[in-house]
């Protein structure tokens, strides 16, 4: 593998991944096969830097662009957590990514964390970061997890 197929992952539960695209071009065949291997089922692509072409094997593709060290809106936070528990309860895989998958793609799992499992902010960060090393949430994505939760925990 050359520099132009960067693939990192991590498992966070047994059915939402989180991840890097650092691949160069549209479609990256590393991608394609590693998908295939994890059975991911679903892609939910966080980088505001491009749209991509999802791999083959994947059945369902949504792209929500949020701006690097950016927190998602609250509608994209209403979206995307609906749409990995939607995912999850069909007992399909979903790999939820950003450029780097250190910053928006663990805030929104966190945020599907505090939404569908009960989860404080801390606990659902510190959750998030004990499966996938390198999480950096800026204090503004931490803010807008705090707001979600306070929406979500009434």
């Amino acid at each position: 593998m050359n520099d132009d197929h960067l693939f990192d992952y991590s498992k966070i539960t047994d059915n939402i991944y989180i991840g890097s695209d650092l691949c160069k071009g549209n479609i990256c065949p590393v991608h394609s096969e590693q998908f295939r291997q994890l059975k991911v089922w679903a892609e939910l692509n966080l980088t505001a830097e491009h749209k991509e072409t999802p791999p083959d094997e994947i059945e369902f593709y949504a792209w929500m662009p949020i701006v690097d060290h950016r927190a998602p809106s609250p509608d994209q936070f209403e979206a995307g957590t609906y749409l990995i528990d939607h995912i999850v309860r069909k007992g399909k895989t979903i790999y939820v990514h950003c450029k780097v998958g250190h910053g928006r793609s663990p805030t929104m799992v966190a945020a599907y964390l505090i939404r569908y499992k009960g989860m404080v902010v801390d606990e659902a960060i510190s959750f998030v970061s004990s499966q996938r090393p390198g999480v950096r949430l800026e204090d503004v994505q931490k803010q807008a997890l705090e707001q979600f939760y306070k929406k979500w925990s009434k």
